[in-house]
């Protein structure tokens, strides 16, 4: 009877280090495979936010080339302004610098 509770106590013991490297083993897989989604998701995240970056960085760049257009054609503009003002009082002013000489 001594010989048979010892018997299942050792079975018992057995059983229970036996579920626990079950145990550990789960746990370590369980770990493993949480890694391996995060680094899936982080490499996921990281090329949505290069794709993100890359698409905000093209919409600078195209509304950035449309400012610069307006403003050189602006700018245009005003040279030509400037110069039909010039083009308009160029005799005045040679006559009136003219003059100024001869007095």
């Amino acid at each position: 009877m001594a010989k048979d509770m010892l018997d299942a106590i050792y079975a018992a013991e057995e059983e229970f280090s036996q579920r626990e490297n079950a145990a550990k083993a789960a746990a370590e897989q369980t770990v493993a495979d949480a890694k391996k989604e995060a680094e899936v998701l982080i490499e996921a995240r990281k090329s949505k936010a290069a794709e993100d970056a890359e698409a905000e960085l093209e919409s600078t760049r195209a509304e950035s080339e449309s400012l610069l257009k307006n403003a050189a054609d602006d700018a245009q503009k005003d040279c030509d302004a400037i110069s039909a003002t010039a083009e308009k009082n160029r005799e005045s002013v040679i006559k009136k610098a003219a003059d100024a000489i001869l007095k």
